[in-house]
């Protein structure tokens, strides 16, 4: 009597086993498309719809690395820094190597004034071999040591960026700020017209480049570059400052 009441069971037990089995493949194909959907949100600043996406397509494949790692990304961007470390944390239990998300971490330890963490989590990343952008890692440790005051480790470490790619504006103009923290005056209008000539588009370097002239009373310079810059910003802060040096200079204060 027993065996007819549990072989029922043990089948039924069985038929569920084949029935999930054959579901992961629709499932993993459904978390997919939510992530897609997911990522092209977050891509066009919809950052909350974008993790409503993604957190649905975890649900689904909760095992994914790359799905924690985007759930993270978003997290920092909206300021969940707790949250944002708890995914970062999961996607490297999952793919220990995974310099992607070690970068990112490191840039949310930077975020959460962490120096120490930070410079540690892109020093993993840079020596991966297989990490396809180390220039990225490398331009996030200078920045790393800027903040910690040590302006030639800073310096080294955006060389080191520049050697891999020699256009990358963002690690110029971080170039720069770290030669004025060393008060190497010269060097840091160089490194913030090179900034400008890969990427004439980008507007902080004209601000600083503006900045830098009018403190050593270049003025036609501070000038072309201040009006450069609100050429690319017409408003926030960083306008209204260029408007008022622009003023200072022109002798309308």
């Amino acid at each position: 009597m027993r065996l007819r009441v549990l072989l029922p069971v043990v089948f039924l037990f069985s038929l569920l086993m084949v029935h999930c089995a054959a579901d992961t493949p629709k499932s993993k194909g459904k978390s997919k498309a939510l992530e897609n959907m997911g990522v092209s949100l977050v891509l066009q600043d919809n950052l909350r719809e974008g993790l409503a996406y993604l957190l649905r397509a975890v649900e689904l494949d909760p095992d994914n690395p790359d799905l924690h790692n985007e759930l993270a990304d978003v997290y920092k961007k909206l300021g969940e820094y707790a949250l944002s470390l708890q995914h970062f944390k999961k996607a490297l239990s999952l793919r220990p190597r995974f310099p992607e998300a070690r970068n990112n971490l490191g840039t949310l330890y930077l975020l959460m004034h962490e120096w120490d963490l930070a410079i540690e989590s892109f020093q993993i990343a840079i020596n991966d071999i297989l990490y396809k952008t180390p220039e990225r890692a490398y331009n996030n440790l200078g920045l790393a040591y800027y903040n910690k005051g040590e302006y030639e480790k800073a310096v080294a470490s955006y060389f080191k960026a520049l050697e891999l790619l020699p256009s990358f504006s963002l690690c110029l103009t971080n170039l720069g700020l770290a030669y004025e923290a060393l008060k190497k005056w010269d060097d840091a209008v160089q490194a913030y017209n090179r900034s400008i000539q890969y990427a004439p588009e980008y507007p902080v370097p004209y601000l600083l480049l503006g900045k830098l002239y009018y403190r050593f009373k270049r003025r036609s310079d501070a000038l072309d570059a201040l009006k450069k810059f609100l050429a690319l910003v017409k408003e926030g802060p960083d306008a209204d400052e260029a408007r008022d040096l622009i003023r200072a200079i022109e002798g309308r204060q």
